[in-house]
């Protein structure tokens, strides 16, 4: 069996034009991780929205500035999927 689900990551999708692409792609049907670097309750928020929609999300921290924090993101998003 295969799995088809589309699943986009979109970096600094709590607000601005991050979470207008995360909702864009909820509306086409495609689940969202939502990351923010501090804004947790904004990056809910889009989660609800993109719940509302009918899609799937997780909001999940990450600051791209800081390379070193990379491997724990990619642990948080396979633990997610």
């Amino acid at each position: 069996m295969t799995n088809k689900t589309k699943i986009a990551l979109v970096t600094g999708s709590s607000r601005g034009p991050g979470k207008n692409t995360a909702l864009a792609l909820a509306k086409k049907g495609v689940d969202v991780i939502v990351t923010y670097r501090s804004s947790e309750a904004e990056a809910n928020s889009v989660v609800s929205e993109v719940a509302e929609l009918g899609g799937k999300a997780v909001a999940l921290q990450l600051d791209t500035s800081n390379t070193k924090t990379f491997d724990g993101f990619v642990a948080q998003v396979k633990q997610t999927l």
